[in-house]
């Protein structure tokens, strides 16, 4: 488990390449990624990660009573203890009224650099012309979604600047 430190190190040292090129909280929106960093693979050189972060909209309010729980999402058959009172989520988040999910998850181990890899994902965006898709460049793809954390709370700071 990585310590605070360590943590912040990789949120610190992340770099956001690209962002998209529109407001995202105004409605309920679609935030593709694409995350690269070293692979964590002995005989791959880059790890490349897409998804898509699910926002919501900026002023909903949701009950405590009404947030999903562990069991509700796993179940409570074969439980853990341990794992029962971790958080699942995006952490840094506390004083945007917005809400995060994940979903669709592609991840990839490829033979070229950081890069090399960069820059074809780079041009493949600009033949699609593609002005939503973020691009980011992890210090460790183990921990990516440390990344994918900074990439977001860098938008919301832009959204809610006043």
């Amino acid at each position: 488990m990585l310590s605070n430190q360590e943590m912040r190190e990789i949120f610190e040292n992340t770099q956001i390449i690209r962002r998209p090129n529109y407001g995202i909280i105004s409605g309920y929106h679609e935030l593709p990624y694409i995350c690269l960093g070293r692979s964590v693979e002995l005989d791959k050189e880059t790890t490349e990660i897409r998804g898509k972060i699910h926002v919501s909209p900026r002023f909903l309010i949701r009950p405590a009573y009404l947030e999903p729980r562990y069991r509700d999402i796993f179940g409570e058959e074969n439980v853990d203890k341990e794992l029962a009172g971790r958080i699942f989520g995006f952490m840094g988040f506390r004083d945007k009224p917005v809400e995060c999910k994940s979903e669709y998850l592609q991840v990839k181990h490829l033979d070229h650099s950081v890069d090399e890899q960069l820059s074809k994902v780079l041009d493949e965006m600009e033949r699609m012309e593609d002005i939503v898709t973020g691009v980011i460049v992890t210090p460790s793809s183990r921990y990516y979604p440390i990344s994918i954390e900074r990439f977001i709370s860098t938008i919301l700071e832009d959204e809610f600047a006043v």
